[in-house]
């Protein structure tokens, strides 16, 4: 994985913008002692070279434009394939954003000028968070959808067709990936495509309507695609129309839901009313932590 991004200038060294990805505190003094040892031939490379070199325990990635020096500092297993279309994409928009005004001299040395940019390092390098809205038809999908991104929320009933992919800059929500949320389909000659669908969910919204007829088609949707296919993925229960007569409470839903091995964390939900977008962006946020806990965990040695 990345451990780190320093852009930096090229005569001075003076950081501009560093980003940690890694799970420890970066060693500042080596990193100044690993610039210090480069800076020489690091500044004698093409403007439009990638060149990377290795120590006993990272391998560092640098290109260089202008006044400016990128360090992309990696694990030692990580493929060139992969960091150094990332390193082009963070270099080529930095150049846009930033280039002329470093270029001419104008640029006063105030540092936060470039906090703007983590978002876009973010996005590069962790990729887009996708999160998949999942349920039989007519549950309110496409209208969590809507509070989600704060869209006008049509109260006409329209089919979505196979799914909907919609882009969302994740305002509410913490972190600082672009988001991608996929609508699905939820008619019955739709469900093969589910799976394949599926691939690459960090979040499954998994939305039922409250009724004991939908709740208990629900669950073997659970059975039959996300337990069978998609073990792994974090699935958070949404027991929608929760201002209908008769509708369950979010508990009982979260029972039906869960299994011995796999409990579905459930919560009540009126997607047709905006006063619930906080409490969508709450659970989402949740599961945003969530993911990350797992992820340190899954690379703690050991």
């Amino acid at each position: 994985m990345i451990q780190y991004i320093n852009i930096f200038t090229k005569d001075s060294g003076k950081s501009l913008l560093f980003r940690n990805y890694g799970e420890s505190e970066v060693d500042r003094d080596l990193l100044a002692g690993f610039l210090s040892a480069f800076s020489g031939f690091i500044k004698e490379i093409s403007q439009s070279d990638i060149k990377s070199t290795s120590t006993e325990e990272y391998k560092y990635y640098y290109t260089i434009f202008d006044e400016i020096i990128i360090v992309v500092c990696t694990d030692l297993e990580d493929e060139d394939s992969v960091v150094n279309p990332k390193l082009n994409t963070i270099r080529a928009r930095f150049v846009e954003k930033y280039g002329k005004l470093i270029k001419n001299g104008s640029w006063n040395g105030n540092r936060n000028l470039f906090l703007d940019f983590e978002k876009e390092m973010d996005n590069t390098i962790l990729e887009a968070l996708k999160i998949s809205i999942i349920g039989l038809g007519q549950v309110g999908k496409t209208t969590l959808l809507h509070l989600i991104c704060g869209k006008e929320i049509d109260l006409e009933y329209i089919p979505t067709v196979t799914a909907d992919i919609t882009s969302y800059n994740g305002k509410g929500l913490k972190t600082n990936r672009k988001i991608v949320l996929w609508d699905f389909a939820g008619q019955s000659q739709y469900h093969s495509l589910w799976n394949k669908l599926l691939e690459g969910t960090d979040i499954a919204l998994l939305v039922t309507d409250s009724s004991f007829e939908n709740l208990n088609a629900t669950k073997k949707v659970i059975q039959t695609i996300l337990n069978r296919y998609n073990k792994d993925t974090l699935i958070i229960g949404i027991a929608n129309k929760q201002d209908l007569p008769n509708a369950l409470t979010p508990e009982f839903c979260e029972k039906i839901l869960s299994e011995e091995d796999r409990l579905i964390k459930t919560y009540g939900m009126i997607a047709i009313n905006q006063n619930y977008k906080e409490k969508i962006y709450g659970i989402l946020n949740k599961a945003i932590d969530k993911l990350e806990e797992k992820k340190t965990k899954r690379e703690k040695p050991g």
